[in-house]
């Protein structure tokens, strides 16, 4: 599954309305109704759990339902028919939700039962977190390295990785490459989400000392000059080109599988598919290269999470709660994460032996728990921000409007959603 941004996490998630195969009866069991977002093989992952859970005690009975439409839990919770217990593919409107009254905070639950939340890590926690309430806990994280083909690599004459942005530079255009007037290797196919490496210029989307977004932050306009400069380079009409004949995401066919991405900014869920899909590329992953002149960013990146919750309106709370404290334990956390590919936000669980197998986890598990890793700012507008930013950032990529332009576009929009909600 990929997941090339923290609202796309969704998409890729997402589906219309799932399989029930754990309802049942549960005799004179409390009934906890479960809707999750994971779909196929994280559906079967999660239904085992389940009825281990369901076949554990005999006071609580979960009746799982993979439902992947996020907006039909806020449906279910506005016409006050929620389910008792949902899951949420990442934090991006967990802010919003919060501010709505639309889940529940469980900072009680968390007191009350000992609950350590000290053990996830920083970044995860702040995830969850809103106006200093928690409201849902982690369950699988996420974060992005720079995958690079060894042997493009090798052949361009470059022994390892670059380090810096200014490397970074110099590696896309010895590696690009041209046949017959067209495109085709791309040094390093730099997405469209430049939030997942604004950390590299020590970019910020918002100051909450000024209460101001800042789409015209130095930092993150840098993170978006660099897509705009690759663009720009080789051209649009190009690169739609190059897309147009990738292969399905993750198969033999992916388009960094077959050499037609030289580097490309991924997610540790790739490295799985590759092994099983492309087991002959020789590839290995790295840190997100930094600017140099940015020293301090030298390992910073960006993380997210999925998360459960407690909507406002459920029946069964404190059964939901038993279930969600059963769920991330460490050692079913470590179950569930890898049976989907996810990093475990729990910071005694990155250790576990198991993750061994899974192919480069090693090297994420490494550079997630680095302190420099952050989440999005926790905002009740950031999707419409993020939604925002992919918009203008298009226009910029493909020379409809200026740099300034675009960048000051996203702020006139944004800013008045923040003054609005101040007063």
């Amino acid at each position: 599954m990929r997941m090339v941004s923290a609202w796309t996490i969704g998409l890729v998630l997402l589906g219309s309305v799932g399989c029930n195969p754990s309802e049942g009866s549960g005799g004179d069991r409390v009934k906890v109704d479960f809707w999750y977002t994971w779909l196929g093989e994280g559906s079967d992952a999660m239904e085992k759990l389940i009825d281990e859970f369901n076949r554990s005690q005999d006071e609580i009975y979960v009746n799982g339902l993979a439902q992947g439409d996020t907006q039909k839990q806020m449906t279910a919770i506005v016409g006050g028919n929620p389910p008792d217990l949902a899951s949420l593919p990442d934090e991006i409107n967990l802010s919003s939700w919060a501010e709505k009254g639309a889940m529940l905070p469980l900072d009680d639950y968390i007191q009350t039962n000992g609950y350590d939340m000290e053990d996830y890590l920083p970044a995860a926690r702040e995830a969850v977190t809103y106006k200093r309430k928690t409201y849902g806990l982690p369950l699988g994280m996420n974060t992005w390295m720079l995958y690079y083909n060894k042997d493009l690599l090798q052949e361009a004459g470059f022994d390892g990785p670059p380090k810096t942005i200014q490397e970074l530079r110099k590696y896309e255009d010895k590696l690009s490459k041209k046949k017959d007037g067209r495109l085709v290797t791309l040094g390093l196919w730099p997405g469209t989400t430049p939030h997942i490496w604004m950390q590299s210029f020590e970019g910020r989307l918002w100051d909450p000392e000024k209460k101001t977004v800042t789409p015209l932050d130095p930092g993150f306009k840098a993170s978006v000059q660099l897509s705009e400069d690759i663009w720009q380079k080789h051209g649009p009409e190009n690169i739609d080109r190059l897309l147009a004949g990738n292969g399905t995401y993750g198969s033999p066919q992916d388009p960094f599988a077959t050499g037609k991405y030289a580097m490309t900014l991924d997610g540790e869920w790739l490295a799985p598919l590759l092994e099983k899909n492309a087991p002959q590329l020789n590839y290995d992953v790295a840190p997100v290269p930094y600017d140099k002149n940015s020293p301090e960013a030298e390992n910073a990146g960006y993380i997210n999470v999925n998360l459960l919750y407690i909507p406002k309106g459920a029946d069964q709370p404190d059964a939901a709660w038993k279930f969600m404290e059963w769920l991330t334990a460490k050692e079913k956390m470590v179950e569930f994460d890898t049976a989907i590919g996810n990093l475990p936000p729990r910071q005694s669980a990155m250790d576990d032996p198991i993750f061994e197998s899974v192919p480069k986890f090693d090297r994420f598990l490494a550079y997630a728990n680095s302190e420099k890793m952050e989440p999005l700012p926790s905002l009740p507008f950031m999707e419409k921000y993020m939604g925002e930013i992919h918009k203008q950032i298009d226009r910029i990529n493909r020379g409809k409007v200026s740099l300034e332009q675009g960048l000051q576009e996203v702020e006139k929009e944004i800013q008045p959603l923040v003054d609005k909600m101040e007063k």
